[in-house]
């Protein structure tokens, strides 16, 4: 594998694999909070991410949003996808860390560095995708 293919396959990669699983976890935890029931029979779910209905939508609504854009958004749509979410991620992840608000989805202390480790591999992704000399490709 050559940087070239690195450079342009990186920010897909990553929208990949963020989308992916933010989807999975979302609708998990979002299922066991509908369904008591499956709650019930698996209880570790809920247990081990402590997670709420609206933390669980932001996470189906974002792996939605990742997915989208690897069908049908482009180099430009994952690109920008690394880059927001990667900034969104990190700087909620930095936040929280040091003043440990919980911005209303019900953070616990172990989100805020899970966040930093979902966040910066965007930024990473997003930086080795970017190509200045094609600018107005992603501006598309």
């Amino acid at each position: 594998m050559n940087f070239a293919h690195l450079r342009e396959r990186a920010p897909a990669w990553y929208t990949a694999a963020a989308g992916g699983f933010l989807l999975l976890q979302g609708t998990s935890t979002l299922l066991f909070l509908m369904f008591p029931a499956l709650d019930r029979a698996f209880p570790q779910l809920l247990q081990a991410t402590r997670m709420i209905p609206i933390h669980s939508t932001m996470h189906v609504v974002t792996g939605l949003l990742a997915l989208a854009a690897l069908r049908w958004g482009g180099r430009a749509a994952v690109w920008w996808f690394a880059l927001l979410f990667g900034i969104y991620y990190t700087a909620l992840g930095f936040v929280g860390l040091v003043t440990g608000f919980q911005f209303g989805l019900g953070l616990q202390p172990f989100d805020h560095p899970f966040h930093l480790l979902a966040g910066i591999p965007g930024l990473l992704a997003a930086a080795i995708g970017y190509r200045p000399n094609r600018a107005e490709e992603l501006a598309a």
